[in-house]
């Protein structure tokens, strides 16, 4: 009850309806406009509600395009709802329970197979050619949106895991930036060169995805990719990993947990803050962080050995579109919109990926800032140095992340060892993959 009352204060405060703008298809042909404007004139007014979350910056870019749309298609109006990620897919649970659903919403790979399997997504198949055009994009930035031979997602954005660093920083401290093939033993050597002076090398954030990364360098992965279950079957892998972080945390390379969680958000991470000079994350989330602070933030691969192999570029985040809905053909125009619409992408930059659409990219490029020419230069550069994503993940995954970050607290504040926390994730984790 407590988070349906929350999600209805914050829709009343947040849900936008936007009025105004101005584009043209591709964002280089007026005539378009003139066409749809003419269109709209024979057509009965239709209302979508669009869902994603973000930060401050991305809301308001996003707002932005749909304000951009709405007057590309004058009879489509777009209600606005957004939250943070901590709260995006409890949100959307209350609304699937109370058949309140978004007409079309942001989704994230880990939750789009079990979306399929309950049947609450429209393939998108039957827009393709029609609503939407997929002329300028390589197949290969498809498949992540696939599920049983069908695409229940359009990818906002190519991404990968990442460095992200404050290069402002690293000049002020006269810290070397390193080589894009550097290892563990650099990362571990730079940090120490900041707590040097009286900085944390690195924000500690995202352990799931350090697992997924890491794992992967050892040739395995977090989940099977023919069953239920994990994906490895060597628990040594895992508390290498959980003793890793541990030694990071207790020389004061790392934050403890407490001190990582005082942030409320992008705006206020320990990077933005001056108190980090690095942190691990999605590519997209690097303009996010730019966005927030004055200093020059770029982004480094992931550090080895073995990055290649556990390395991937993974769509960054979906657009779908709900089965409830009413109005797929306007939801499946806006998917579009976002994806080769050249004004909607220079308002976005790639702030929620590098574009899919060759086009797009080609015609951004002249007017990236150094920050975006980084993400851009990072996934060129991965395409060469990754290997095939893992299926999505299965059902079940988001209850098998928050256990693997409980224990990993435990770990931090030595409640247990890494060797215990290692055998209490593979039991518990495998209670709950095989149990759905």
């Amino acid at each position: 009850m407590k988070k349906a009352v929350s999600f209805l204060l914050t829709g009343i405060l947040l849900t936008g309806m936007c009025i105004t703008g101005c584009s043209g298809t591709g964002g280089t042909n007026s005539d378009n406009t003139v066409q749809s404007e003419q269109e709209g004139q024979d057509k009965e007014p239709v209302t979508i509600r669009f869902a994603w979350w973000g930060s401050q910056a991305r809301n308001d870019q996003t707002q932005e395009v749909v304000e951009l749309f709405e007057k590309e298609y004058p009879w489509i109006t777009v209600e606005c709802e957004f939250v943070g990620w901590d709260q995006y897919f409890d949100n959307l649970s209350t609304q699937i329970a109370a058949g309140d659903m978004p007409d079309i919403l942001q989704h994230d790979y880990r939750y789009l197979e079990t979306y399929v399997n309950k049947d609450l997504l429209l393939p998108l198949d039957e827009f393709v050619g029609e609503e939407i055009d997929l002329s300028d994009v390589d197949e290969s930035y498809l498949s992540g949106g696939m599920v049983n031979d069908k695409m229940y997602g359009l990818s906002m954005g190519m991404n990968t895991f990442a460095v992200e660093y404050d290069e402002t920083t690293f000049e002020k401290y006269g810290v070397e930036v390193p080589a894009q093939d550097w290892t563990y033993e650099d990362f571990v050597d730079v940090c120490r060169q900041f707590k040097e002076n009286g900085i944390y090398g690195c924000d500690l954030t995202n352990f799931e995805d350090w697992a997924l990364y890491w794992i992967r360098t050892k040739g395995a992965t977090l989940y099977s990719q023919e069953g239920k279950g994990l994906g490895y079957e060597d628990d040594s892998i895992m508390e290498e990993l959980f003793q890793m972080r541990l030694d990071l945390v207790k020389e004061g390379l790392l934050p403890t947990p407490d001190v990582a969680n005082q942030a409320s958000g992008t705006e206020d991470s320990l990077i933005v803050r001056g108190d980090a000079a690095m942190v691990t994350y999605w590519s997209n989330a690097t303009a996010a962080v730019a966005n927030a602070t004055e200093n020059t933030i770029k982004v480094l691969p992931m550090f080895g050995p073995d990055a290649d192999k556990g390395s991937y570029i993974k769509p960054s985040m979906f657009l779908s579109i709900s089965a409830q809905t009413e109005h797929p053909e306007e939801c499946a125009l806006l998917i579009d919109f976002f994806t080769n619409n050249l004004e909607a992408n220079q308002v976005m930059m790639g702030e929620r990926g590098v574009p899919i659409s060759s086009t797009i990219r080609e015609a951004l490029k002249p007017d990236l800032d150094l920050t975006s020419q980084a993400i851009f230069d990072l996934l060129d550069y991965s395409k060469e140095h990754s290997s095939p994503i893992d299926n999505p993940d299965p059902e079940g995954a988001g209850e098998v992340v928050t256990l693997l970050q409980e224990l990993e607290e435990q770990v931090l504040y030595e409640e247990i060892t890494p060797a215990e926390a290692a055998k209490q994730f593979r039991t518990e984790a495998t209670a709950i993959l095989e149990g759905k």
